[in-house]
């Protein structure tokens, strides 16, 4: 099965050089979902501190006279008698009351836009101070009376221009160590993120303010595209270059087997299934599943670190008052708990799998024996419809297809209830572990969602046999059909 495309000079540079562009493109994939982590980091905690520029509402009469009803409740509202009330008087109540509720909520908008503009700083005045930070080599040691008279906006404080200068300095540094920190399949993610930063927001960090207007939430938006428009791209070439080398490698395991089985006399069974169907799926899982755990291998790499390194955030206020005694005690002092956490549910998952479809791949494996029975006959038919075919036969042979499906769907049934349930549950469980460290304001919500997706990368990529154990239960069947199919047609003794 391998040895045709892989050991074959014929098929050399398919095989191998086809399989380096199919690992490149994983790579650029792993690479681009490393920096849509970083995203999430700066994307939600901008979000999270909106600054507000106050829409003022107005009260639209025609709708509010076209959506009035007098009911008990509004009555209750109104404070007016339901046994007697006069229409005119309770539409008036009532719209003075909406006409108030309005004006208390244009107020508000109002008093927050006032209070955040007190301490925001105006986006152009970061850029400029950006631009002076850049013709100077050394950004600790500034003058801030000397930026203060460059910059247009001679309003600011020099305790404002300092802090500027210290978010800026600070966002450079965290850019420099984030890549410095990276391993080698990450380098090339952060890089990519940091020039798209810049490239939109000026500096290779989101830089902190007390306030993020909607210029800095579109240009993260426009950082997404960014992201997300290659990595599709890289996607669709990779899934139709993958199509590709699966087909060729069902055309060098094809006419490896015909030269064996025409050579051969015997009448064996569903030999045309297996050089036309089986051969095809065969190359086309194991390309298939073997990308994908090479992808969660490459997955591993590079998110386990920065599960790693985010686990010291997340639980520390989850054994906080922990005693102790206690048995679990030696969890608070445990780094990178996340990723062990992830591999617990991940190995339990698929033990869990393991015993629940462990009769799966006999039952695929019987399943296609009288699939095979059933289409041979009506080919046959196509011949003789007079000698093949006949009703009783039909009957019969449809009669055991169908009792094979009622076990295989059985079994697919509760197997299904196990893995639905099992990805249902794993969905909460980063969020149970970080709940005490965000309502203990140790962690925003940018690193709870940060943590989240790269816990899912890292728990996905663990538990790849899970995901996958429907086609691995085929792939192991079709290999059995396969390997009787050599046999009976001595591949192994004529290669040797």
């Amino acid at each position: 099965m391998l040895r045709s495309f892989f050991i074959s000079k014929k098929w050399a540079l398919w095989a191998y050089l086809g399989l380096f562009l199919l690992l490149f493109f994983l790579y650029l994939q792993t690479s681009f979902n490393v920096a849509l982590n970083s995203w999430y980091n700066d994307f939600y905690n901008t979000i999270q501190k909106p600054k507000i520029n106050a829409i003022i509402l107005n009260f639209d009469e025609a709708k509010f006279k076209q959506d009035f009803k007098i009911t008990p409740s509004l009555l209750r509202e109104l404070d007016i008698d339901s046994k007697d009330y006069n229409q005119s008087v309770v539409y008036e109540k009532a719209k003075a009351k909406k006409i108030q509720e309005i004006q208390n909520e244009n107020k508000q908008r109002l008093n927050i836009e006032t209070t955040q503009n007190s301490s925001y700083i105006d986006k152009d005045v970061f850029r400029q101070i950006i631009q002076i930070l850049e013709e100077q080599k050394d950004y600790k040691e500034q003058n801030l009376t000397q930026i203060s008279q460059k910059i247009k906006d001679k309003n600011l404080s020099l305790d404002q221009i300092n802090s500027v200068v210290q978010s800026i300095i600070k966002a450079k540094e965290q850019a420099k160590n984030s890549f410095e920190n990276a391993n080698f399949i990450n380098k090339f993610a952060i890089y990519y993120y940091q020039n798209l930063l810049k490239y939109f927001l000026h500096t290779p960090a989101v830089l902190e303010k007390p306030f993020y207007d909607l210029q800095d939430f579109y240009s993260l938006i426009f950082v997404f595209l960014g992201i997300a428009i290659p990595y599709v791209l890289i996607a669709t070439i990779n899934i139709y270059f993958a199509s590709i080398y699966a087909f060729k490698w069902r055309e060098a395991m094809t006419f490896s087997y015909l030269k064996f089985w025409k050579n051969k006399n015997d009448n064996i069974e569903g030999s045309s299934q297996r050089i036309q169907e089986d051969v095809y799926n065969f190359s086309k899982i194991v390309e298939s599943l073997g990308l994908s755990f090479v992808k969660a291998l490459m997955t591993l790499i590079a998110f386990i670190p920065i599960l790693w390194n985010l686990s010291d955030l997340a639980t520390k206020a989850l054994f906080l008052n922990l005693d102790e005694n206690s048995s679990f005690y030696f969890l608070k002092n445990t780094d990178g708990l996340l990723v062990y956490v992830a591999l617990f549910i991940s190995l339990g998952g698929l033990i869990a799998s393991w015993f629940i479809g462990i009769k799966l791949p006999g039952l695929e494996y019987n399943n296609q024996k009288v699939e095979a029975a059933f289409r041979k006959e009506l080919v046959y038919a196509e011949d003789n419809r007079e000698k093949f075919a006949k009703n009783e036969t039909i009957i019969e042979l449809f009669t055991g297809l169908k009792f094979s499906y009622k076990r295989l769907f059985l079994h697919y049934g509760y197997f299904n209830i196990w893995l639905i349930l099992f990805e249902q549950i794993i969905v909460i469980i980063p969020f149970l572990i970080m709940a005490p460290s965000l309502f203990g304001g140790i962690i925003t919500l940018g690193i709870v969602m940060q943590i989240n997706n790269a816990f899912d990368q890292v728990r996905s990529s663990f538990s790849v046999f899970i995901t996958n154990w429907t086609t691995i239960t085929q792939l192991r069947s079709i290999y059995k059909r396969l390997k009787e199919f050599e046999i009976n047609i001595d591949y192994e003794k004529s290669l040797k």
